[in-house]
C-alpha cells in the first residue's frame, strides 16, 4: 500500500511540472535553462517554462519571459540567476519567483486570485500589481526599486 502512494505522488508531482506557465519571448547572449542540477538547454524565444525551471544569465546575456494567463513579465538581466515556479489553479497561475543573485525587472499586471511572489537570500515580496526592479547580492543584500 505504501509503495503505491509513493508510486502515485511522484507520477503526481511529474504531472504537475509538466504544466507551461510562461514563456521565453526575449533572449540575447548565453542564456540557459535548468530543471534539474545542469544547465542544459539555451534560453531560446518561444522556449515555455515550467514550475521549477531555473534560467541563469552570462555576462552580456538577457532573457524575458511573460506567463501566461495575464501577460506579466520577469526580466533576467546579465550575470543573473532566478527559479521560475508557479502553479494553475482555476486558469491562472500562481507566480513564485526566486531570486539566487542578480538583477531582475518585474511588470505584474493585476492579479485576481494570488499575489505575486518574489523572494530574494535577504528579503521577500508580495504584490497584486506592481512594476519594480530588484538588485540581489548575496554580500550585500538587495536593493528595490520602485517604477
Amino acid at each position: 500500500m505504501t509503495n503505491n502512494l509513493y508510486i502515485l505522488l511522484l507520477l503526481g508531482s511529474s504531472l504537475f511540472a509538466d504544466e507551461t506557465i510562461a514563456l521565453i519571448t526575449k533572449s540575447i547572449g548565453n542564456a540557459k535553462i535548468s530543471s534539474d542540477s545542469k544547465y542544459r538547454l539555451n534560453a531560446e524565444a518561444m522556449t515555455p517554462i515550467f514550475y521549477g525551471n531555473r534560467i541563469k544569465t552570462k555576462a552580456k546575456s538577457f532573457a524575458q519571459i511573460v506567463y501566461l494567463d495575464d501577460r506579466s513579465t520577469v526580466s533576467i538581466y546579465p550575470k543573473t540567476e532566478v527559479t521560475i515556479n508557479g502553479k494553475i489553479e482555476n486558469r491562472m497561475i500562481s507566480k513564485h519567483v526566486d531570486v539566487t543573485a542578480g538583477i531582475v525587472r518585474v511588470k505584474v499586471l493585476k492579479q485576481i486570485t494570488n499575489e505575486f511572489k518574489l523572494t530574494t537570500i535577504h528579503s521577500e515580496l508580495t504584490c497584486l500589481e506592481c512594476e519594480f526592479w530588484v538588485i540581489s547580492n548575496n554580500k550585500v543584500g538587495d536593493q528595490f526599486y520602485k517604477i
